[in-house]
């Protein structure tokens, strides 16, 4: 079986779903990215260094990956467009195959990722920057969206 990456393994949303994944593959097979690797150990996967500011720092990780779970990042929607670029490229420049991507749109109120009850222009634009680069590089499989804070699959 080949790796699968999750980044934001130390977040809420990046944690869960890297336990999820590990019932399913099995822990040998998935890598956690994290920007302090520190905060994602108690997941008991291998941890790897994963800030969305650093695309040397992502490309070292990402080699001997096979898919990447990229989970969207809280920053400004401006800083981003950049860091999921940054996670993108390193993905194509190690090797990945496959991207798996969440963005969050239209969600509630009063959420820890939403605080608006309408997905903002900002948010549209930066699914269509990410998305639009990584079907460029033919390796986005699926898209996850958090609608009203409940994920779903969207076909790619």
């Amino acid at each position: 079986m080949k790796k699968i990456a999750v980044t934001a393994a130390s977040g809420k949303l990046g944690s869960e779903i890297a336990k999820a994944t590990v019932e399913i593959v099995g822990k040998e097979n998935v890598v956690g990215l994290a920007r302090t690797p520190s905060k994602a150990e108690s997941l008991g996967i291998e941890i790897r260094p994963g800030d969305y500011n650093s695309r040397s720092d992502l490309e070292r990780s990402l080699q001997g990956v096979d898919s990447v779970l990229l989970i969207s990042g809280m920053d400004a929607p401006d800083k981003r467009i950049t860091q999921h670029r940054n996670v993108i490229e390193a993905a194509k420049s190690a090797g990945v195959s496959r991207i798996v991507y969440t963005i969050i749109q239209g969600a509630q109120e009063s959420t820890a990722f939403c605080n608006r009850p309408a997905a903002p222009l900002s948010r549209r634009r930066e699914f269509v920057a990410a998305t639009t680069r990584a079907r460029t590089y033919g390796i986005i499989g699926a898209v996850v969206m958090a609608t009203d804070c409940r994920l779903r699959s969207l076909p790619a």
